[in-house]
């Protein structure tokens, strides 16, 4: 059984109090910010060193988001709380159904051990047509799918409710050349009582700059 760890937030002392309470009650939103990310050189590390880009990029994303303490906010039984660290969930699509299975893997920072889970997990439940074939599950995730058959500039979830509901989602797009570049939509969708367009932003330069450092 893993151990899940957390830490509550104390509002009495934390920043964004008034921003939190201010997007709980009297403008409750989410908010999506689409970008396109430069792969050039991750593409080309994918196909020298044989790697499958789907894991890779999940493993790269769950990198970025758990560097910043708002992507790791949820509620737990009516207290805001920081994870000290939160899982990819990911769907993977079965063209015999033309439909998807979400699964999940714990994050690991060592690519090899990460990419070993994932394959693990195909191997068990990749024939699964179950919606969620996996039993166990987590409390401490984030959300992420690929949409490979179309690149856009714009994507969101309309959650019908999303009342505390302060996991990320990310949806990564077809990716496309543009001179001599290689680029790939990718969208984030976060609740604005735990981030803002400045923590978005700053975790997609991140996760540019780990794209641009595979070696």
């Amino acid at each position: 059984m893993m151990l899940m760890g957390y830490t509550a937030v104390d509002l009495s002392t934390w920043g964004r109090r008034e921003h939190f309470e201010a997007f709980q009650t009297i403008a409750k939103c989410t908010f999506s910010l689409t970008a396109q990310l430069d792969i050039t050189t991750l593409v080309k590390q994918v196909k020298s060193r044989g790697w499958k880009f789907y894991p890779t990029m999940i493993h790269l994303i769950a990198q970025a988001l758990n560097k910043y303490p708002e992507f790791r906010m949820r509620m737990k039984e009516g207290v805001l709380v920081t994870w000290d660290v939160i899982h990819p969930s990911y769907t993977i699509f079965h063209e015999e159904s033309e439909t998807f299975s979400s699964l999940w893997c714990h994050h690991k920072e060592s690519r090899d051990l990460f990419f070993k889970e994932y394959e693990e997990n195909m191997a068990l439940y990749g024939d699964s047509l179950a919606y969620s074939p996996m039993q166990e599950s987590t409390e401490n995730i984030f959300y992420v799918s690929a949409n490979p058959w179309v690149s856009f500039t714009s994507f969101e979830f309309n959650l019908a409710s999303f009342e505390n509901f302060f996991a990320p989602m990310l949806t990564i797009g077809k990716y496309y050349e543009q001179g001599n570049r290689i680029l790939m939509p990718l969208a984030v969708q976060v609740h604005h009582a735990v981030c803002d367009g400045f923590h978005v932003g700053r975790m997609i330069n991140e996760l540019q700059e780990l794209c641009a450092e595979q070696v």
